[in-house]
C-alpha cells in the first residue's frame, strides 16, 4: 500500500475519533445536567412565568409564530449586548404525561450543533439562520418561548 494512502487513511481515522470523542463530551454534558420529573401544570408554568419575569419584556430572540408552515423569526438586535453568555437552560413541560424536564448545557457545546454549522457554511435558508455568534450578541435574555396547546411547553434561555 502507498504511503499517501496510508496517511490519508490515518488522518480520516483520527478525525473520525475527535468527532466522537467531542460527541461523547457533549452526550456526557447534557445528560449531566438533564433533571427530569412528575410537576403539574401550575408548578411548571410558575417555573416558566419565573424565568420570563426576570428578562422582562424583551422579545425572545426566536420567535415561533407557525412552526408547521415554517414562520419563524429572529430578533436580531442592532445593538451587541456587552453582557457576556454562558449556558444555555431549558425547561420543557409535557402536558399529556405531566413530565418537566430541565437541562443546561454550556454554550461553547452549541459551536458544534448542525444549526450552528450549516448557519456559518450558508447552507441553512437565510430565515432560519442562528449562530451562536447571534446568541452572543443577543446577550442574557430569553431565546425561545413556545407553547403548543395540548401538548407541550418549551422555553429556552440564556445567562
Amino acid at each position: 500500500m502507498r504511503t499517501w494512502v496510508k496517511v490519508t487513511i490515518g488522518g480520516a481515522a483520527l478525525v473520525a475519533l475527535g468527532f466522537i470523542a467531542l460527541a461523547g463530551t457533549g452526550a456526557y454534558l447534557v445528560f449531566r445536567h438533564l433533571e427530569t420529573r412528575n410537576a403539574g401544570e401550575a408548578e411548571s408554568m410558575n417555573a416558566i412565568e419565573a424565568v420570563k419575569t426576570r428578562f422582562g419584556s424583551r422579545p425572545p430572540l426566536i420567535d415561533i409564530v407557525d412552526p408547521l408552515k415554517g414562520d419563524i423569526r429572529i430578533n436580531r438586535p442592532d445593538v451587541p449586548s456587552r453582557s457576556p453568555v454562558g449556558t444555555v437552560h431549558i425547561i420543557n413541560w409535557k402536558s399529556d404525561t405531566g413530565e418537566l424536564s430541565t437541562a443546561e448545557v454550556p454554550l461553547w457545546l452549541m459551536r458544534f450543533s448542525s444549526v450552528n454549522v450549516l448557519s456559518q457554511l450558508g447552507v441553512a435558508p437565510a430565515k432560519f439562520r442562528l449562530t451562536v455568534g447571534d446568541i452572543e450578541r443577543y446577550g442574557p435574555g430569553l431565546i425561545a418561548d413556545y407553547n403548543s396547546p395540548g401538548s407541550f411547553r418549551i422555553l429556552v434561555w440564556v445567562d
